[in-house]
């Protein structure tokens, strides 16, 4: 398994999930009833808008794929070290 390959495209992933949460989280905040909307919203007569709603959730799966994106990096970068290691422990043992 080429560990840089999964990190980079965790990585991807998770720029992806940051900028969807960015997004949905201005977009919430222009979204967000003021107001009369806001009395009504906290009446129980109206619903608050759908991206209200989301942008919690789309932050916690942003901070998620972060946390994932950076376990997977700093593995690659262990593995990478791993095998430089193990590559010039086998050199200097071969018979000049």
């Amino acid at each position: 398994m080429n560990h840089e390959s999964v990190a980079a495209r965790v990585e991807h992933i998770s720029m992806a999930t940051g900028i969807l949460a960015g997004l949905s989280a201005a977009g919430a905040v222009l979204a967000e009833p003021t107001g009369l909307d806001a009395l009504g919203v906290w009446l129980g007569i109206s619903d608050e808008p759908l991206i209200v709603r989301l942008a919690p959730i789309l932050g916690s799966l942003a901070t998620a794929s972060g946390t994932i994106s950076g376990f997977t990096y700093f593995l690659a970068q262990r593995q990478k070290r791993y095998a430089k290691t193990k590559a010039k422990q086998h050199d200097e043992r071969l018979p000049e």
